[in-house]
């Protein structure tokens, strides 16, 4: 039975791309004529860290499964994993340069190995991507499957004809559908009556089953999985079978024993310790950063109104858990009792509280509004781990207790300092259109979508924008 992951496969392909790897750090070496200096050839500094780097590639490229070999990836993915990898791998480098006190291992050396590493792995990647789409293209390194089929089948059947360099052809349908016969009948075999499964696949070289029907009979899937076992052919059901109200099934295992499960969080969850870690150290490393800037935002704040620097609110977080927000004050000390005031003026829908010339903000809050600099105490609540650096934004009980019931979704996760939202244009967009932006940053959640979420954070910030 071929299978999707080889594994001894997908060992050689990560020790080959940790092979690349080194030789790309040996090059950059080379380049910056660090071998040829004495000083620090000498005291092996570069050997221990080419042997760091080692298993940071393994884990790193482990966790992304960039040594598999599936066969459906977009190539637009795959790039963003692997500049997921690299950029990963530049900030644990940079962090053991400063440890280590290796002052020969400059920011810019960093970047010069990080991005040579880059080109060289998506190249190599790409490359043998396309060479094997190529051949399957061509009918090599295929599997025929059987596609077991009613009306709503149409759009996955036709999906895989026309993706050839997915590696699969389809060698039959079984199907009762007159539609289903009706429009494939005259490409494909198309076979009548599940009782003659075992008999089928007995007489016809079938790599793989698919059950595409949206009933589902447990004695039916029983009977065709027994079959299929019986000649070690393999046996997938189609997710839609099992999906209620947009919940996927996944797999969860209690005890050795297993249960179908249907969650609507993020459920990785060795992806979800490593954004724990990445908000408890990127956040230290921020705060020691920007301290000067804090301390001069601080002063500016006193010199201002006198008034308090820090604006603590509470806010509701994870599963309603409540806990003080940090901000720098950017609105008179008595904005609170103001509020009620001017609640005519509100131009947000829904329970959210908006103003856009709001009379309250103080000259340098305008200021650090629209810079977004306001928002910076608030990596202590990431530290301390009230937050994440990225995620929904934490709102004010008062507009908890104003949602539909569904919205309280978006408190399954630790509310963020960025969002979708908030780099999207913010104040310009709808209460509706926000929940939605949250919502389906909580279904689609990954490492690699922080990551792009932080990088436009940026490119706000830049653009000076803070609606």
């Amino acid at each position: 039975m071929i299978k999707e992951r080889e594994p001894a496969l997908e060992r050689m392909s990560v020790l080959f791309q940790v092979g690349i790897t080194l030789l790309c750090f040996l090059f950059t070496l080379w380049y910056s004529d660090i071998i040829n200096s004495g000083s620090v050839a000498e005291n092996k500094e570069p050997l221990v860290i080419a042997i760091l780097i080692i298993p940071i590639w393994f884990g790193l490229l482990e966790l992304f499964e960039l040594g598999s070999m599936a066969r459906i990836q977009k190539y637009l993915n795959l790039i963003k994993q692997y500049a997921m990898v690299v950029s990963l791998s530049a900030i644990s480098i940079t962090l053991l340069a400063e440890v280590l006190g290796y002052e020969w291992l400059t920011p810019l050396m960093t970047l010069k190995f990080s991005v040579l590493t880059f080109v060289v792995l998506t190249s190599e990647k790409l490359a043998s991507r396309m060479m094997l789409r190529y051949f399957r293209r061509k009918g090599y390194n295929t599997r025929q499957i059987l596609i077991i089929a009613d009306d709503s089948s149409s759009d996955f059947i036709n999906q895989i004809l026309e993706t050839g360099d997915w590696g699969y052809k389809i060698w039959g349908i079984m199907t009762d559908s007159e539609k289903i016969k009706w429009e494939f009948e005259d490409r494909i075999p198309v076979y009548s009556g599940e009782e003659n499964f075992a008999q089928l696949i007995d007489e016809k070289v079938f790599d793989e089953v698919f059950y595409c029907k949206q009933e589902f009979n447990t004695r039916t899937i029983k009977k065709l999985v027994r079959e299929c076992r019986e000649v070690g052919v393999s046996f997938h059901i189609h997710n839609k079978v099992l999906t209620f109200s947009g919940l996927n099934p996944k797999l969860f295992f209690l005890n050795h024993q297993f249960f179908i499960s249907f969650r609507n969080t993020p459920e990785n969850y060795f992806a979800l310790k490593v954004k724990g870690t990445i908000d408890f150290f990127l956040s230290i490393f921020i705060l020691i950063l920007i301290s000067p800037l804090m301390l001069g935002i601080a002063l500016a704040i006193k010199l201002d109104d006198r008034g308090p620097v820090f604006f603590k609110q509470v806010r509701v977080g994870r599963h309603g858990r409540l806990f003080k927000c940090l901000k720098f004050r950017t609105m008179v000390a008595n904005a609170e009792e103001l509020k009620e005031k001017l609640m005519d003026l509100n131009e947000q829908e829904g329970p959210v509280f908006k103003i856009k010339n709001d009379p309250r903000i103080t000259r340098v809050g305008r200021f650090l509004r629209k810079t977004s600099l306001d928002e910076l105490p608030q990596f202590i609540n990431v530290l301390i781990g009230d937050m994440s650096i990225v995620g929904p934004r934490p709102p004010v009980p008062s507009e908890v207790k104003q949602y539909k019931r569904e919205l309280n979704r978006r408190l399954s996760i630790n509310p963020g300092i960025t969002c979708t939202w908030q780099v999207s244009g913010r104040n310009n967009i709808p209460f509706d259109k926000w929940m939605e932006m949250d919502m389906e940053y909580i279904d689609n959640w990954s490492l690699m979508l922080d990551f792009m979420i932080m990088l436009k954070t940026f490119k706000v910030l830049f653009a000076r924008d803070g609606q």
